[in-house]
């Protein structure tokens, strides 16, 4: 859990570098590496773009912007709705995966769609709930859960994913 804990530091530390890049894009990069690395004790890799912050290190990564991708060990049996990813972030301690996505369904639509797709993938549904302009979806299968939260924000719908082993 300590991991986890540092690797949030180390994404509050890449978004000072993000704002910080009107001193110069590689020494900020730099800056939030060596900060990064002193904090774990381990590498660290930040990459500063136009819209978007990118970070590496050994607990993790995080990808926040535009032009994000999905992790490339996002388990596929997790479906991932259509839309544009805003932010991705994987911590390897636990294997912890979150990926926020903006769509142009409605809430309630992506929560039937989310209902529906983990079902089909295996997934047992232990949570199904709606707050009025959101809702959130909660399954188990194995020693994996999915949280699903979903929600509207100026007009758009974000969805918010996030995979993790069980706690026992």
């Amino acid at each position: 859990m300590k991991k986890f804990y540092i690797f949030a530091l180390c994404v509050v530390l890449a978004g000072t570098a993000f704002v910080v890049t009107g001193c110069g894009k590689k020494a900020a990069e730099k800056a939030a590496e060596k900060a990064i690395e002193k904090a774990t004790n381990g590498q660290a890799n930040v990459d500063l773009g136009t819209n978007s912050v990118k970070v590496n290190t050994n607990a993790g990564s995080l990808q926040v912007g535009g032009n994000i991708t999905l992790p490339s060990s996002f388990p596929s049996d997790v479906y991932v709705i259509d839309g544009t990813i805003k932010a991705a972030s994987t911590v390897k301690e636990g294997e912890i995966y979150t990926v926020t996505i903006e769509t142009s369904k409605t809430v309630a639509e992506a929560k039937v769609k989310y209902e529906n797709e983990l079902k089909n993938d295996g997934w047992t549904i232990a949570l199904s709930m709606d707050y009025g302009t959101s809702a959130s979806v909660g399954a188990k299968k194995g020693d994996r859960t999915v949280t699903v939260a979903i929600g509207e924000s100026e007009g758009k719908t974000l969805v918010s994913l996030s995979v993790s082993k069980t706690v026992q």
